[in-house]
């Protein structure tokens, strides 16, 4: 049964959407449009709680408040490529959130996290699962550093499945990728702006090594996709 107090919130609601624009900015002053619950979606890499502070919502605001600062405070930090802000009335906002695509972590004296832009994420690696490859480009100069970056990204982007498989990367000679894989032990040469058709049979040719017993103490295979229409597989020197 509906109370006296929930008739008038319902009205109110009603003519707030039947109202002019600017009806909204008088129902913000009412207490029952307080904000009252956070909804967080979309995260991987930030908690919940740390886009709810970035955002800077706190209690006193109302869901009637315009959300476009929020959003812009949101867009600001680096893990967050886009922000978008709803109400779910009476006291309830959503907050959506596009997270940077994280390539890899970086070594620079502390792990780091890398996007696939070739930008350095301020996260807490201790809070968060992630199961990346180790980019090697210690003593690379940053510009040639951020290019092995953005080339993983690239790979990371083109083929998620094979990218799990991937323990390290680093560069390569000639610009080439050079990657590391556990299972089975390979160390691989990919050319720079490899194609979907390369990782496709980069995968088979991992697979098939998979396959074939190797003594424990056996260099790790080494798999050459830099020719054209070919796959070359020889023993690597450690």
């Amino acid at each position: 049964m509906l109370t006296p107090g929930r008739i008038v919130l319902l009205v109110l609601l009603v003519a707030a959407t039947a109202a002019p624009f600017w009806a909204p900015l008088g129902l913000r002053y009412l207490d029952d449009f307080n904000v009252e619950r956070v909804e967080v979606v979309g995260t991987r890499i930030l908690a919940p709680h740390e886009v709810l502070a970035i955002s800077g919502i706190s209690p006193g605001h109302s869901v009637w408040d315009r959300p476009r600062e929020w959003e812009a405070a949101l867009t600001r930090h680096p893990v967050v490529d886009e922000a978008r802000i709803t109400r779910r009335l009476p006291g309830t906002l959503v907050i959506r959130i596009r997270e940077s695509r994280p390539a890899g972590l970086v070594d620079s004296g502390t792990l780091q996290l890398v996007s696939v832009e070739g930008t350095v994420l301020p996260v807490d690696l201790s809070s968060v699962a992630i199961d990346l490859p180790l980019i090697r480009t210690r003593g690379l100069a940053r510009p040639a550093a951020r290019a092995v970056w953005a080339e993983s990204g690239y790979l990371s982007q083109l083929d998620q499945g094979l990218w799990a498989r991937v323990s390290e990367v680093r560069a390569g000679p000639g610009g080439a990728l050079m990657l590391r894989t556990g299972r089975p032990d390979t160390q691989i040469l990919l050319p720079r702006g490899a194609t979907a058709l390369q990782l496709r049979q980069l995968r088979s040719t991992l697979d098939y090594l998979a396959r074939q017993p190797r003594p424990d103490s056996s260099a790790p295979a080494r798999v050459d996709l830099r020719w054209e229409d070919q796959v070359v597989i020889s023993a690597s020197t450690r």
